[in-house]
């Protein structure tokens, strides 16, 4: 690993990491808040307003706060019923393909929910509900998401590609496959 990159590498884990405790502190919040109107409605026959909504944006915060660990991790799905077939070289090379395709999809949902954002912030944008909650912060979850989970997704091609470098024969090298 380069000098320029370590740092760039050791503050994305650790961000990845600030996002994963704030993923995990959103599920338990929504989780908490559901029960809360559970017992509020049902039990004590009251209406509720607000619970459903935040319950909505911390489930949001989890899944986009939450998926540059998953990437950290290896932990996202695999379909790779097919994959496991084939020649270990193969897969290397699938794997930085479909890592950087990823990374492509990721960059746009990033760039996209930057414009949203900024549309909602430039707005003033508050939820229909009876709340009228700001909507840029649940709109703020995306493009951070996003933009971590593509640094992960930079941090993974570098990785897989070293890999495949590594995997290389003197005579490969030489004609440089």
């Amino acid at each position: 690993m380069s000098v320029s990159q370590k740092p760039l590498t050791r503050l994305t884990h650790g961000l990845t990491m600030v996002s994963a405790y704030m993923s995990a502190l959103a599920i338990l919040a929504a989780t908490l808040i559901i029960v809360e109107q559970v017992w509020v409605r049902y039990l004590f026959n009251k209406p509720t307003i607000w619970q459903v909504e935040i319950a909505v944006y911390l489930l949001i915060a989890a899944t986009f706060l939450g998926a540059p660990y998953g990437l950290k991790q290896n932990a996202h799905i695999n379909i790779d019923i097919l994959v496991i077939w084939l020649p270990e070289k193969v897969r290397s090379r699938l794997d930085i393909i479909t890592a950087f395709l990823a990374l492509l999809f990721c960059l746009f949902l990033g760039w996209r929910g930057c414009v949203m954002w900024w549309e909602a912030f430039e707005g003033g944008w508050k939820s229909s509900s009876l709340l009228s909650f700001p909507l840029i912060y649940p709109y703020a979850l995306l493009p951070v998401g996003m933009i971590l989970t593509s640094l992960q997704y930079m941090i993974r091609l570098t990785d897989l590609i070293r890999a495949l470098k590594a995997q290389k024969g003197p005579l490969e090298e030489r004609i440089n496959i």
